[in-house]
């Protein structure tokens, strides 16, 4: 076998382990949060180290974890630190900042505060968001391939799926027909 034939497979298999890492939906849903909220803090450069590091320690998935900390990249990031100083100074000062682009070079050591301390509405706010917006993408993913492995016919698949349901929530299942 080729280097490169072993290569690919060697990254294919560290994929899949990466992907198949405590992965049922609340897992999911969680290392996305987590990931989201390292994201929008001001350690720029170092969100995917810190993700990885924080995924590793709660126990969560990490490829998922590293993949919300992307969250901040060149487009989106003046706009979340933009966010992150504008709350902050609103909750500490009772007032809106007038951002002056002669002056952000003096701002900057109590903007540097005010982009910590804005971390935990709005990165925390996000982090919410699409977390549980991943949880539910996740959720809906997993319940569909198990309709499919179980019954490839639709009105099998949407009893399974209300069984399932009504377990979860404790009421009875439907009856068949």
């Amino acid at each position: 076998m080729s280097f490169l034939r072993r290569s690919w497979d060697f990254v294919k298999r560290l994929y899949r382990a990466a992907r198949d890492e405590r992965a049922s939906p609340g897992e999911i849903g969680w290392a996305v949060g987590i990931g989201v909220f390292i994201g929008c803090s001001p350690a720029l450069g170092f969100h995917g180290l810190v993700a990885l590091g924080a995924a590793t320690l709660f126990r969560k998935n990490r490829l998922f974890c590293w993949l919300g900390s992307r969250v901040c990249n060149v487009v989106t990031l003046p706009f979340v630190v933009l966010a992150e100083i504008e709350i902050a100074r609103f909750i500490r000062t009772g007032e809106w900042l007038a951002l002056d682009r002669d002056k952000v070079l003096e701002q900057a050591p109590s903007l540097l505060l005010d982009w910590f301390i804005g971390l935990v509405p709005v990165g925390g706010a996000l982090a919410l968001v699409l977390g549980f917006g991943t949880f539910a993408w996740a959720r809906h993913r997993a319940a569909r391939s198990v309709s499919r492995k179980l019954a490839p016919d639709e009105d099998v698949s949407h009893n399974v799926l209300h069984e399932r349901e009504s377990r979860l929530s404790g009421a009875p299942p439907p009856s068949k027909p």
